[in-house]
């Protein structure tokens, strides 16, 4: 791997250390050849996470006003996606929302809030993949959910899913730019005086053309984000039904989460 960073940034680039990776990527902390901190992330070319087109959102992302890490580079190298970012200084928001005050999580919550409208304001030309013609808005939902819904009893429940409530997702509004993946840990904060304010929104590995109301969906499923899960109308509700089925995560708290949605929907798991 050396090899190709070094293919990238010339041959001063170094490794410092490895950060912790998700979806089959892997992440370095690299120092440039000139000094500058920077992360690059890495997947075999052709296999997912698209770095890529997660590169093309980012910048799509940035555009449209919401804070990012700024691409250096985004390419492929024998036989490897390579994505190379600025390294922004901060911590994340699950670590630090546990302990803010109030007024702390007020601050950073309205700039969340602002976020999302921003991305509601990235317009795409279709729902489906980004930079594409598009599709009708329930067939892209579930196209998405057989990528990524793991085969078995999750897939046969979001297909019942989508089965029952389908509907919801016909005529709606037009499609923009979706993290897909909007919760605190994607989230890094930075000091501000005695508080925090947002620092950067990380991780566009999932992002597509998808629904205006999708990132706010899924976001209020964490805590300290924008929205109220318990308050969700019935489009928030499968798609955050649709999230708790995508992630393999056997905690108590998904659990829970995920039965309550699948009850409140009359899907059975």
């Amino acid at each position: 791997m050396d090899e190709v960073i070094a293919a990238v940034l010339g041959p001063g680039a170094r490794t410092t250390s490895a950060l912790a990776g998700a979806g089959g990527a892997s992440v370095r902390a690299v120092t440039g050849a000139g000094g500058e901190a920077l992360v690059v992330k890495t997947a075999p070319a052709g296999a997912a996470p698209d770095l890529l087109r997660a590169a093309r959102a980012q910048e799509s992302a940035r555009a449209a006003g919401v804070p990012v890490p700024r691409t250096v580079a985004a390419r492929e190298v024998a036989g490897t996606q390579v994505h190379v970012t600025e390294r922004v200084v901060g911590r994340g928001w699950s670590e630090v929302h546990p302990h803010a005050g109030d007024a702390v999580r007020r601050a950073v919550l309205a700039e969340l809030t602002e976020v999302l409208a921003r991305l509601r304001a990235a317009v795409q030309p279709g729902f489906g993949e980004l930079d594409a013609p598009g599709e009708p808005e329930r067939d892209a939902l579930r196209e998405r959910t057989r990528r990524r819904v793991p085969a078995g009893w999750r897939l046969d429940a979001a297909e019942r899913l989508l089965d029952r409530h389908g509907a919801l997702f016909d005529g709606g509004a037009g499609a923009v730019l979706v993290h897909g993946d909007l919760h605190h840990g994607n989230v890094l904060v930075r000091p501000d005086g005695p508080g925090w304010r947002l620092a950067a929104v990380l991780d566009w590995d999932s992002a597509w053309a998808g629904p205006a109301d999708a990132d706010a969906a899924r976001a209020a499923l964490w805590d300290g984000m924008p929205g109220a899960p318990d308050g969700a109308d019935g489009r928030a509700a499968v798609q955050q039904l649709l999230w708790c089925l995508e992630y393999r995560d056997e905690g108590a708290r998904h659990r829970a989460d995920t039965a309550r949605l699948a009850a409140r929907l009359g899907v059975v798991l």
